[in-house]
């Protein structure tokens, strides 16, 4: 699946489908396994790929939006599942043999074995090896639609309020003009994958371009001519190739390709060990090492702890009750207790496990000067000047902010209030009243003596 979407079964039927709502990719189920991916774009348009499946008797569902963020390479239940870098994408791999790559922006590939055919359903297809009887509905109709077929596949329950059906066909989703046929054909833009000098003619008799270079003119056509949108269009040509072991020639600058399993701090060998093809890819200089996807020396490489990697100096809360406070340390990871405080619950917030307020105080200024304070004290103060309401105090671990109101004098009888408030270097200003306007100004210095 790649692009705006344009998707390639396994049988090779190639369809276009502009969804946006969650659909099933690929399902199977036996006795032994089973599995089902889903795709779904969020609110502003990313892909998003989930993948469930269960083994035997138990279930797992670890790919999910909101889990934790964990550094790649790692293994899950017992290594069944392993989860690595591959090229610009993740890939990940399950012992029944179920391969999934996706780059996290609008690339994704399904490969499964042979022992699969005739056993697939969604909109991957069937996997029999006839593409004709590719678009077979949920209930076992086979369609003349794309469309139709498509979107038999959305998932049931699907509430988001931006799903709903779509109607148009195909490429016909977006009509190119003329100029822009033109203009994105040609061998600067998508014309480059079947210039038979080019760098990609070597992967002409193993993949025709032609379907590749109408989905490139597509998507830039929708981009506008976004220049991503073509690097991602010919990346997925290039993919294509290069996973049937084409080497290509240098498209990008610069060009190198690497191996598709780089070294890492927590599996130095990976390379050796790599099943799939040389591929194109970002690797580290000689002496350097990926640590959590950056290049470090090897000498600074962090800890492998309870089968996940930590880069040096990285602190973490671990446990469902947050019991464990760790760092990496000199390739050592060192915990000591760790405890949530009384109006507090450990918890994930965005992919990070720590202790989360399980309620806030609330301090409130009402329009005569009465103040009511975070522990319940209520006074009053009708002064015109610059009061600071809260900040942070002293040394703390805490992030800072400043909140103050102040009363400027206009005219002879009136004034003129401002809530102002401070933090991560950007100031807001909110003058108060009828049509308020607010300022904001980034990385903006106000000394709190002028409070």
């Amino acid at each position: 699946i790649s692009g705006d979407p344009h998707y390639y079964t396994f049988d090779n039927q190639i369809f276009h489908f502009q969804g946006t709502c969650t659909y099933v990719l690929s399902e199977v189920s036996n006795v032994a396994m089973a599995f089902y991916l889903l795709y779904r774009f969020d609110k502003i348009g990313n892909p998003l790929l989930i993948l469930n499946f269960c083994h035997c008797i138990g279930l797992w569902k670890w790919f999910a939006v909101n889990g934790t963020f964990i550094a790649t390479p790692f293994t899950l239940h017992n290594g069944s599942i392993q989860v690595y870098q591959s090229g610009f994408s993740l890939a990940i791999s399950i012992d029944f043999g179920l391969l999934v790559t996706y780059d996290a922006y609008s690339y994704v590939t399904i490969s499964v074995p042979y022992d699969y055919q005739n056993a697939t359903c969604g909109l991957c297809g069937n996997y029999n090896l006839h593409p004709e009887d590719d678009f077979r509905s949920i209930s076992g109709e086979i369609l003349s639609s794309d469309v139709d077929f498509a979107n038999s596949w959305k998932v049931e329950g699907d509430t988001d309020p931006e799903c709903h059906d779509v109607r148009c066909t195909g490429l016909g989703c977006a009509v190119c003009t003329a100029n822009e046929m033109s203009l994105y054909s040609d061998t600067n833009h998508c014309g480059i994958l079947g210039d038979v000098s080019g760098p990609f003619a070597s992967c002409h008799s193993v993949f025709s371009p032609q379907t590749y270079i109408e989905n490139c003119v597509y998507d830039l056509c929708l981009g506008g001519g976004y220049q991503p949108i073509l690097c991602q269009a010919l990346n997925v040509y290039s993919a294509q190739c290069q996973q049937q072991g084409v080497q290509l020639g240098h498209w990008r600058q610069p060009g190198f390709c690497g191996k598709c399993c780089p070294a890492t701090c927590s599996n130095p060998s990976t390379p050796n060990n790599c099943p799939l093809p040389n591929q194109e890819s970002c690797v580290c200089d000689d002496g350097y090492i990926l640590s959590a996807g950056q290049c470090v020396p090897e000498a600074n490489c962090g800890c492998v702890f309870e089968g996940f990697y930590y880069s040096e100096g990285q602190s973490v809360v671990l446990g469902e009750d947050c019991g464990r406070q760790c760092v990496c340390s000199s390739r050592s990871m060192v915990c000591n207790q760790h405890q949530c405080g009384p109006a507090e619950v450990c918890g994930l917030h965005n992919g990070v496990r720590g202790c989360r307020p399980i309620s806030y105080g609330t301090c409130s200024v009402e329009s005569l000067g009465s103040y009511h304070t975070f522990d319940g004290q209520t006074f009053r103060y009708p002064g015109a000047c610059g009061l600071t309401l809260a900040r942070v105090m002293g040394p703390s671990q805490l992030p800072y902010f400043v909140l103050t109101v102040e009363k400027v004098p206009r005219g002879l009888q009136e004034f003129t209030r401002f809530l102002r408030f401070e933090a991560g270097g950007t100031h807001v200003s909110i003058e108060l009243g009828e049509g308020s306007n607010v300022q904001v100004s980034q990385n903006v210095f106000f000394p709190s003596a002028l409070y």
